[in-house]
């Protein structure tokens, strides 16, 4: 009776191996609120502060010689959906299951989605469209570390027919610290980068360097 309650046991085991087993929810974002960067950008360096962690938004604030530029609310310190960029608010109305798709990061992963960009300030909006896809793991070295990021490739179509514009953007991601630690835009034949250079995750301060507070103007990234 034992050695058949055994093979009845194991029967049972193999056939709970054999059901699908649902997918565990991916955590929420790494992101720690007080971590700073300091970010370079053709020359000029300013410095962002992750403020706020609530479900899979990271809110990070972007500050030049200490006043603030830009407030970008990243899902999952990613991707900006919402935010106060370039003097208006923006928000993007679209599925964000889709863009859930991508997650947990892995070389191959890829996703797509619709979209409406709302510029509340301006009254208006415009259609969009995005392509992300996983294409490379890769190491950005740093002073105060190296950390594993993913490559992540990003195409944004703005507007519709013959008005509209595309941006591509290539993202260094960084899962540990739920941040992007590099970044190189294409568009209209164009190219702009910036990388950040230090991070303290102590929320310390970190500040541009002397001979980079010489440089003027306006930086945004």
């Amino acid at each position: 009776m034992k050695r058949v309650s055994r093979i009845a046991g194991m029967v049972m085991a193999l056939a709970l191996a054999a059901c699908d087993v649902p997918a565990r929810p991916v955590a929420g974002p790494n992101a720690e609120v007080g971590t700073r960067a300091l970010i370079s950008r053709h020359g000029q360096e300013l410095v962002s502060v992750i403020t706020r962690v609530q479900d899979k938004l990271v809110t990070t604030e972007f500050q030049w010689r200490g006043e603030l530029m830009a407030s970008r609310n990243l899902y999952r310190g990613l991707y900006p959906v919402s935010g106060t960029e370039y003097g208006y608010q923006f928000e993007l109305d679209f599925d964000d299951t889709l863009l859930e798709r991508l997650f947990p990061l892995k070389v191959g992963n890829e996703t797509s989605f619709g979209g409406n960009l709302k510029l509340i300030d301006k009254g208006n909006a415009i259609d969009v469209w995005v392509h992300m896809v996983v294409t490379a793991e890769r190491t950005v070295d740093l002073p105060t570390g190296s950390y594993p990021v993913f490559v992540v490739e990003v195409t944004s179509r703005y507007g519709d027919g013959s008005d509209a514009k595309t941006k591509l953007n290539t993202l260094y991601f960084s899962p540990e610290l739920s941040m992007v630690l590099k970044s190189v835009m294409r568009e209209d034949g164009r190219q702009t980068y910036w990388r950040v250079v230090s991070i303290d995750k102590r929320g310390g301060s970190v500040q541009p360097t002397p001979a980079q507070q010489r440089n003027s103007g306006t930086v945004m990234i």
